[in-house]
């Protein structure tokens, strides 16, 4: 037969304090080994944010440090902005200026003296010819153009606006100045000449030589008229007393009329041409004006007689 054999061995007080304790080690062994993922992942997480912690600080004080150097740059570049506005004004005023003696030593070098032109007139004339008037038409003064409008003015800002505090201070805008009125250059007077000549043919030669006067426009030289008229030439007699006897016939003459221009060519081209005329006083006038440097001399071919 079957027999039951029941061992009561556990169940005895000396055997469980045993088995427990090795239950409670195998426990807390267990629970260390368990934790230290745990413990890992805390460390990594701290040493993360310790990173960017790091990082936040130096982005700011980099930032920080940009932000005082770019407000550095700005207030330099309002003083030079400033500075340059100041050389333009001082340049402007320079021009105008230069400008303004540049078109004083114009009107001397413009200036024809009467005394060398009649000079030059009087060695032209053939003989047989007779100048009876010289007549100066001065041109027709043109009409002054309109001024342009004046530029639009930045607007200011106004006195109780407040700045944002990271706006840079603007530099100050130039006063706008007015584009200068564009000025026609100015025309040339015309001159007639008129008298009386024994032939056509000494009117031709005269206003072909008045062509080659270096102080008229040859281009502008013309004759405006020649008309065969009686001779005004009134004959007498010396002896009152004495008989009245036939007065002698004389030629008819030929009354003629001659337009020209003066030349643009200015007296600064026309030294020599002064000089042999005996206007020296222009002359000196303008080479005290070249060699100041107000006026250029120019090197232009004048027509020779």
């Amino acid at each position: 037969m079957y027999s039951l054999d029941i061992n009561f061995l556990n169940d005895r007080p000396d055997y469980k304090p045993v088995t427990a304790a090795k239950s409670s080690a195998r426990r807390s062994s267990g629970g260390a080994k368990d934790q230290l993922p745990l413990i890992g992942a805390g460390l990594f997480a701290l040493g993360l944010n310790a990173a960017v912690m790091g990082a936040w600080w130096w982005a700011t004080s980099q930032n920080s440090s940009l932000a005082t150097e770019q407000a550095n740059i700005e207030q330099e570049l309002a003083r030079l902005s400033t500075q340059a506005n100041a050389i333009k004004a001082i340049n402007a005023e320079t021009d105008k200026v230069t400008a303004e003696y540049k078109a004083l030593a114009g009107v001397f070098d413009q200036i024809k003296p009467w005394s060398a032109m009649l000079q030059d007139l009087s060695a032209r004339t053939p003989a047989g010819l007779q100048i009876a008037k010289i007549e100066q038409i001065d041109p027709s003064p043109a009409p002054v153009a309109a001024a342009p409008p004046p530029p639009a003015a930045t607007p200011a800002a106004s006195p109780g606006a407040s700045p944002s505090p990271g706006a840079s201070p603007s530099p100050a805008s130039p006063t706008p100045v007015a584009a200068p009125i564009p000025v026609a250059p100015p025309q040339a007077a015309k001159v007639q000449i008129s008298g009386i000549a024994s032939t056509f043919a000494q009117v031709n030669d005269f206003m072909l030589l008045v062509q080659r006067s270096p102080f008229f426009l040859n281009t502008d030289t013309k004759l405006v008229a020649a008309t065969l008229k009686s001779n005004p030439t009134q004959l007498q007699v010396r002896n009152p007393n004495a008989a009245a006897a036939e007065l002698p016939k004389l030629r008819p003459v030929v009354e003629y009329k001659i337009e020209t221009t003066l030349s643009p060519t200015g007296a600064s081209e026309l030294l020599p041409e002064l000089r042999s005329k005996q206007a020296d006083g222009l002359a000196i006038r303008i080479e005290t004006l070249q060699e100041k440097g107000v006026l250029e001399p120019e090197k232009t071919e004048v027509k020779k007689p």
